[in-house]
């Protein structure tokens, strides 16, 4: 059990960790948890990161322009997992593309508009 800070009176309060999979089919039920999140990890596979790359980004690009996230600025931790296999890619390797497919589809959508 995990457990956030004491309050003033010594009082332990529990962190609820919720883990939604990354599948399109359940994506929405990230959207029941938002409104109460404290913060959010987003776990991307470091192994097999490449072929899912375009996917990884269009998720966290539709996290990280919901309303409710960037109302309570909520605090986001983008977790590499598998790091310790010999194929896996760097975090360097995966921020820079994750970065860069964001940026085009910001790109798009502004274009869009335009």
């Amino acid at each position: 059990m995990l457990h956030s800070e004491s309050d003033k009176v010594g009082k332990v309060n529990p962190v609820h960790v919720i883990d939604v999979p990354g599948h399109s089919r359940l994506r929405t039920k990230l959207d029941e948890y938002l409104p109460q999140a404290a913060g959010l990890v987003f776990v991307v596979d470091a192994r097999d990161f490449l072929p899912n790359c375009r996917g990884a980004a269009e998720y966290l690009y539709y996290i990280l322009t919901k309303a409710s996230v960037v109302k309570k600025k909520i605090p986001m931790l983008i977790l590499c997992n598998k790091t310790d296999k010999v194929t896996a890619h760097t975090k360097e390797f995966i921020r820079k593309l994750l970065e860069k497919e964001i940026d085009k589809l910001w790109t798009s959508i502004k274009n869009c508009y335009i």
